[in-house]
């Protein structure tokens, strides 16, 4: 048991941590080579993690057979209005096999290889917001990597991207018609300005509904797990490129309509959008999260590294000399930059037209 699970602020946060961390003991996750669940006791009512993978029924039920075994919300809003999500524990296979197309795409390993999340995390439901960071930057003066640096990164009209001045979290320098909404995903903003955010939500005052932790970035492991959720394939819904527009914005024939120049490959369908959309635009997967394929990268907690052939149980940072490790595929890419899989590296104050974050809670650290 967590001995900083009782650090938390407020009477109704200690009663909801020391709940969490009297009913956290029960869960048992299966390990790799299927050995079979040991309850801890007869009295409690032990949810087992389902053997990786599997199906969408399986991932709903898990999901809020597990919150309720935790007396954890499913879903709340926090107070800076961004709603997170609940994501059990479990074990999957990371990476790729070699036989994926897009395997280690653009030299980037993806080495399968299982990997055993011990606790329970909360991840935003939506990429990080326009709005919500205005409102950070409202609230403290906060000045972006971008502003300092007088622009950001940006393509052309034939995917030709570099730095470009005055370029920032409000003019993200889409090389189109474009009008920015507080609804969009905030892009131009870096490695440092998402990890300022989570310590400004970290020093906000918590309502009652919300659960103990620290704010953060997710691991990538942990980024990885909920992007699948579940699902063992090249995409979260599947092996096959989405003919629908309905589950991913990716680049595709509007991004050619719009930029007949753009001389990447696309994928058949028509998302409706040339450039990143409103979060929430498109299908949740099976744990009930928008966009974690597609609109804008994002950045994880943890750094760049090869994977590890051995299982692993909560990874941290790969290599310390490399940059973040940024996950998810945008608006402008290509099917193989847009998979469970797909990771690429970034320093910690670049920025980009098509990179932000997502806001992970680790439940039961002391805040």
């Amino acid at each position: 048991m967590r001995t900083n699970c009782l650090a938390a602020k407020g009477a109704i946060h200690i009663a909801r941590t020391f709940a969490w961390c009297l009913v956290w003991p029960a869960m048992v996750i299966p390990t790799a080579t299927g050995d079979d669940p040991k309850p801890t006791t007869a009295r409690q009512r032990n949810v087992v993690a389902p053997s990786f993978p599997f199906d969408v029924a399986t991932a709903a039920r898990y999901q809020a057979e597990y919150a309720k075994q935790v007396a954890l919300p499913m879903e709340f809003v926090n107070g800076a209005a961004i709603k997170l999500v609940l994501i059990p524990p479990g074990t999957f296979v990371m990476g790729s096999p070699e036989d994926e197309p897009g395997h280690n795409a653009h030299g980037y390993d993806e080495t399968p290889h299982s990997v055993t999340l011990t606790r329970p995390f909360y991840l935003s439901k939506y990429e990080t917001t326009v709005g919500q960071f205005r409102r950070f930057v409202a609230t403290t003066d906060y000045v972006a990597d971008s502003e300092k640096n007088g622009g950001g990164h940006a393509h052309d009209a034939a995917a030709v991207w570099k730095l470009r001045p005055g370029m920032s979290w409000q003019k993200p320098g889409y090389a189109g018609p474009f009008e920015l909404s507080n609804a969009h995903p905030v892009v131009q903003v870096s490695h440092a300005d998402a990890t300022a955010f989570c310590r400004w939500l970290n020093e906000k005052p918590r309502g009652d509904s919300e659960p103990a932790g620290t704010y953060a970035l997710p691991t990538e492991a942990q980024w990885e797990w909920a992007c699948r959720a579940g699902n063992a394939a090249r995409y979260w819904w599947g092996n096959d490129e989405d003919a629908t527009g309905r589950v991913a914005n990716v680049g595709d024939r509007m991004l050619k309509w719009v930029q007949p120049e753009w001389p990447r490959t696309v994928m058949a369908m028509d998302d409706q959008h040339a450039f990143a959309a409103p979060v929430g635009s498109y299908q949740p997967n099976p744990f009930r999260l928008h966009d974690m394929l597609g609109n804008v990268w994002e950045f994880c907690a943890t750094r760049y590294g090869p994977y590890p052939k051995q299982a692993v149980t909560d990874p941290g940072d790969g290599d310390p000399q490399r940059g973040f490790a940024v996950r998810g595929g945008g608006w402008s890419n290509e099917p193989v930059d847009v998979r469970c899989a797909s990771r690429t590296a970034d320093p910690p104050h670049f920025t980009h037209s098509n990179l932000g974050f997502r806001v992970a809670l680790i439940v039961g650290d002391g805040t």
